[in-house]
This record gives structure tokens, sequence and C-alpha cells, in this order.
């Protein structure tokens, strides 16, 4: 055997005897659904709760999904917490009222999957977006939907997370009637490169004075982190918050939370149609 063959040899078998890298579990790999799953009995109002990461998975998820539920349980309502996009067909879909992105990423839909939760909102469903639903993992579509500009990124290292004063511009909406005028919150803030489109309404914004944020993560008096819009009929809600574990727990944020689901379901609040 030649030094060159032996070396090869060599490479190759510590190429085999090395250990397989460690999957990050914020960092799965995309996958795609074609069973769907077996729904409960629901009755209505009902509310699908969507946590599929095809993009970036927070750790928060784990309380995120029970406390939608419990929310929606306190309500008398029905819901289904699932992360199988195949659930997005038409027959499955028409069961609920309400679909919650619970910090869901990327773009988790087959061809049929995107039609059929198109048709769904086109028919007036009520769609929740909370936190990394905000992302820029999204398809345009569901960018669109959400009604603001292309996702540039949020404060890192020992400023990714700092308390901050939110100014609370729409208190009489359901999802923000019981927020003070100043709501003192820590989060991760997200930022965009434009602010919420013309149609939509600002629930909240942040005070960029209340906080350290690099020039580049600054959009100035337009920072909304909360709102709401119409696309036809359908009522669109959308809140950045929700990062922290701690976030699932506080009162406050939950209220807000439920506010929106009940608003989405057109059982409070007015708008779109």
């Amino acid at each position: 055997m030649t030094i060159a063959a032996m070396l090869a040899a060599a490479l190759l078998l510590a190429v085999q005897a090395a250990p397989a890298a460690t999957p990050d579990p914020r960092r799965p790999t995309p996958t795609f659904d074609s069973v769907p799953p077996e729904l409960p009995a629901l009755t209505r109002p009902a509310v699908l709760i969507i946590s599929k990461t095809n993009g970036y998975r927070h750790d928060s998820i784990a309380q995120a999904v029970p406390a939608i539920a419990a929310l929606v349980e306190a309500r008398g309502w029905s819901s289904f917490a699932t992360e199988n996009a195949a659930v997005f067909n038409p027959s499955q879909l028409a069961k609920f009222d309400v679909i919650v992105f619970a910090s869901a990423s990327g773009d988790i839909y087959t061809a049929p999957q995107r039609a059929a939760f198109q048709a769904w909102i086109a028919k007036g469903g009520g769609w929740v977006g909370v936190h990394s639903a905000g992302d820029g993992s999204h398809p345009d579509w569901v960018v669109q939907m959400r009604g603001n500009g292309k996702f540039i990124g949020h404060p890192g290292g020992a400023d990714q997370f700092q308390p901050a004063e939110l100014i609370v511009e729409g208190r009489g909406h359901p999802a923000s009637q019981h927020l003070p005028q100043r709501w003192r919150w820590t989060d991760e803030y997200y930022s965009w490169d434009a602010p919420p489109a013309g149609d939509a309404h600002v629930i909240a914004t942040l005070d960029e004075s209340s906080l350290r944020l690099d020039r580049k993560f600054r959009m100035g008096e337009g920072h909304a982190l909360i709102w709401w819009r119409c696309e036809g009929r359908a009522r669109i809600f959308f809140s950045a918050l929700g990062h922290k574990a701690e976030a699932w727990s506080d009162p406050a944020h939950l209220q807000m939370l439920s506010g929106a689901i009940g608003w989405a379901a057109r059982k409070e609040g007015t708008g779109c149609g």
C-alpha cells in the first residue's frame, strides 16, 4: 500500500469513528406532514393551536401550548394542539373558528395545505400569531396576512432580554382593555424594516427610549409589537411577546391573549365584516 493510500484509509477510519454531531433542538430539520391527525370531538367555538417549527424552535413552546389551551378551556370552548401541519385540510379546518400560532415558525406547508389554509382565511377564519409567528422564517403570503415588514432581528447578548415600556394605544380592544397605558414588560423585542400596514390597528408600541437598542433595530414611534387587521373578513391578530417561559404564567399577558382569541372568534369586539 502506498503512503497516499495509507493516509486515505486512516482519514476514512477517523471520519467513521467521529461521533455524529448532536442535533440542535432549537434548529430542527424541516419536515412536511402528509397524514392528518385524528381530531377529538369538538364543540364550537373551537381553537386550533399550531406549534410546528420548520424554523427556530423556542423552549417556551412547552409552556405556551398548555397555557393557550387553558385559556380556551376557561371559556368553555374546545381546543386541539398539534405539530402536524397535515391538519391544514378543508374538512378538518372547517371544524375550527380560530388558529393560534404558538411560536410556530418556518414554511410548514405542502401546496395543498397552503391552499386549504388560505381558503379558510378567505372564508373569514380568525388567526392569532404569537412571538415567532412574526419572525423572518415564514413564507411571504403569511407575512402579508400578518401585515407588517421584513423581520430584521432582535437584540442579542446581554441586551437580548430587557425590561422596557410598552405604550398601549388601542385600549378599547378586548385584548388590551385591561392593560395600563404604559406596560412594563421584559422580552426579546423584534424589529422589522417597516411598521404594520396602513390598514392595521396598533395596540402597543415599544418605547425605544426605555431600553438599550442598537440603531439597526430602531423603528422610531412606529415600533409596533401588538396589532390587529382584517384580511377580507378574517380577523388577524399578532403579538410579538412571549419568548420567555415566564410570559406564559403572567396574568396580564394571558388575559391579553384570551381577549385576542375571543376577538378572533368573533365573540368579542368589532371589525372585519
